[in-house]
């Protein structure tokens, strides 16, 4: 009689955390914190941003040592004070944003670091990593560089380091938040493979279709602790979003962009755009683009294929090299930042700290940016401190922006306050057009839901919305039109209806539909 076999969640526990603490200063990051990893088992963590999930992760890869508890790996007490101890116990971590050197090649990015003989043979290691990549459909070409691959290959060559130095527990951190479709359906082949070799994943993510579909178990972290640990068979994401943030998100979470309200007059208007990026090298070749107003366009691309510069263009920050930009039926030459404030432009940067806020003001004079010379924050020709928090309470109020004083710091707050502290500023002037980029990145369900919500509700007051988005669940919720950039051209556009997953993933490699 063949034994029966044996599930992911009745396996061998290989990884433990025991009442494992981190504190930083003023800061309970991880309290008392309980978890098991069993060997073979996908068990996600699911929490909302600065629950404690990164630091968490951080003590399991040895770059934090923890304050207090203890780590079992295959049920023997380990201690790890940095990355290498956890990586000669078996651990890896394939982080967001990815560790590699780019005019590298991809076998020598695989074995920095590794010990290896005073003479290298080549040829024996880029054999080794081909044999390791046919193993596991990790399918990349040793000797090219790093530049020269696309962001689902770069992605392979993580995991591939962390499989050549010998892991059999991997920590994926967000590891479809770049890719397209067709890469994350790739991907989720790839865990597959590892899976069945026995290895063990942590997985962090924040798309629930994706937590339900992947995971063997969900742990639920909020503030630090673990609220919940659920078998996949036994929750859904409604469940799982409840607990996380309790009833109040689960009703906010926008059910899609409605296509009653009529779309007007010609906001935008781009005709044969071009312009360079930084370098001097084209970034936007022949780009045309209409949104109107009371309409959401949705921009889809693989991450660096011109939605920057186009996004910069756009809002005055970067000049055009040939074309024409309309707004408002006016051709536009030159304008400045300036410029496009005063007509109306409101902006969501997508790199949210380094050009959305000021981190060293406060919050109250963070809504000021856009509108520093109101004169009704004004005493005669003194700014009045007393208005302008006044000011900043009733916004924080309204935007639901958590902190203890409007006279905090805006830069320490956590993404999803500095991201609504930007909306509210933005949305709280009289715009025409409201420039959205990467909104809700790294948000959690709560933040998402209550951007995504204001982003409407603009919609339906008349505003022209762009929004720019690498998560095909966001660009098919909130759009009424679709684009999509590959290489700095626009390669096609439809209204929402006409698209579909994987009309919009071919497109984003630069294929004809």
């Amino acid at each position: 009689m063949q034994d029966e076999e044996i599930s992911p969640t009745q396996a061998a526990i290989v990884l433990e955390l025991q009442n494992v603490s981190k504190v930083f200063p003023g800061v309970i990051a991880n309290d008392h914190v309980n978890f098991t990893l069993r060997q073979g088992e996908i068990h996600t963590i699911l929490g909302e941003n600065g629950a404690g999930k990164s630091t968490l992760m951080n003590v399991i890869a040895g770059l934090y040592p923890p304050d207090g508890g203890d780590i079992f790996i295959d049920k023997k007490k380990v201690r790890f004070t940095n990355p290498r101890q956890a990586i000669l116990h078996g651990i890896g971590m394939v982080h967001q944003h990815f560790m590699l050197v780019r005019n590298h090649t991809v076998t020598e990015n695989i074995i920095l670091g590794t010990p290896q003989p005073p003479v290298l043979d080549l040829k024996r290691v880029n054999q080794v990593i081909q044999e390791l990549g046919d193993k596991y459909g990790l399918t990349v070409s040793p000797d090219k560089k790093i530049q020269e691959l696309s962001v689902g290959e770069q992605q392979r060559v993580e995991i591939l380091k962390v499989l050549y130095r010998g892991a059999k527990i991997l920590i994926l951190d967000e590891p479809t938040a770049v890719l397209t479709p067709q890469e994350s359906e790739a991907l989720y082949k790839i865990i597959e493979n590892m899976v069945a070799e026995e290895h063990s994943i942590i997985f962090i993510s924040h798309k629930m279709k994706e937590v339900i579909s992947l995971s063997d178990r969900i742990t639920v972290l909020s503030r630090g602790k673990v609220l919940a640990t659920l078998d996949k068979e036994k929750t859904n994401a409604k469940e799982l979003a409840k607990i996380m943030m309790g009833d109040e998100a689960v009703r906010a979470m926008p059910v899609s962009a409605s296509s009653h309200s009529k779309a007007m007059e010609v906001v935008v208007r781009m005709e044969k755009i071009c312009a360079d990026d930084d370098r001097g090298h084209q970034a936007l070749k022949d780009i045309d683009l209409e949104i109107r107003s009371g309409q959401i366009v949705g921009l889809a691309g693989v991450s660096g294929n011109g939605q920057a510069q186009l996004a910069e263009v756009l809002s005055g920050i970067r000049a055009i090299t040939a074309g024409n930009y309309y707004y408002c039926g006016e051709s536009l030459q030159h304008p400045t930042v300036n410029d496009m404030i005063i007509r109306g432009l409101g902006y969501i940067p997508e790199d949210r700290k380094k050009f959305g806020i000021a981190g060293h003001l406060s919050i109250a004079n963070n809504f000021l940016l856009r509108d520093h010379k109101n004169p009704d924050f004004y005493n005669q020709q003194f700014l009045s401190a007393h208005k302008v928090n006044e000011y900043g309470r009733v916004k924080m109020e309204e935007f639901d922006i958590r902190a203890a004083s409007e006279k905090m710091q805006v830069g320490l707050l956590s993404g999803g306050n500095i991201q609504k502290t930007i909306l509210a500023r933005e949305s709280s002037r009289p715009l025409k057009f409201l420039l959205a980029s990467q909104p809700i990145r790294g948000l959690d369900v709560n933040a998402t839901a209550f951007i995504q919500q204001t982003i409407l509700k603009a919609k339906s007051e008349g505003l022209a919305v762009l929004l720019i988005t690498e998560d095909l669940d966001e660009l098919f919720l909130m759009s009424d039109h679709i684009y999509v950039i590959c290489r700095g051209e626009i390669v096609g556009h439809m209204p929402k209806k006409e698209a579909s997953t994987e009309r919009i993933g071919l497109m984003m490699t630069g294929m004809k539909t």
